[in-house]
C-alpha cells in the first residue's frame, strides 16, 4: 500500500489492486530468482572476485533466497504488529461509555 501511496496519494487501493500489485513483485521475484540461479556461475565468480565471498557460500545464498525472503517477510510482519500493540493509544471517553453501558 505505500508504494502506490508515494506513486498518487489521491489514488484509493481495492483489494483486486492489491492482489494485482503483490502478485507481479511475486513474479518479478522469482524471475529475477530463476535468472541469478541459471547464472550462478557468473555470480559466484564476480562475488568470489569483488567481496571475496567463497563461491560455495554464494550458491546456498542464492538457492534459498526464496526462504530467505518469506522469513524476512514475517519478521517485518511481526515487528509491524509489535510496534502498533506497543503504540495503541488509550481512548477514556470510550472507556467511560462502555463503563455506562454495562452497568
Amino acid at each position: 500500500m505505500g508504494i502506490l501511496r508515494r506513486i498518487d496519494p489521491s489514488m484509493q487501493m481495492t483489494g483486486l489492486l492489491r492482489y494485482q500489485l503483490f502478485l507481479s513483485i511475486g513474479i518479478l521475484f522469482i524471475g529475477l530468482w530463476r535468472a541469478s540461479i541459471t547464472r550462478l556461475a557468473t555470480i559466484q565468480n564476480t562475488l568470489s572476485t569483488l567481496l571475496s565471498i567463497d563461491p560455495s557460500t554464494t550458491k546456498i545464498l542464492v538457492i534459498y533466497l526464496p526462504i530467505w525472503a518469506i522469513i524476512l517477510l514475517g519478521i517485518y510482519a511481526l515487528s509491524c504488529v509489535l510496534y502498533k500493540v506497543a503504540t495503541f493509544g488509550d481512548c477514556p471517553e470510550a472507556a467511560v461509555e462502555l463503563s455506562g453501558q454495562i452497568e
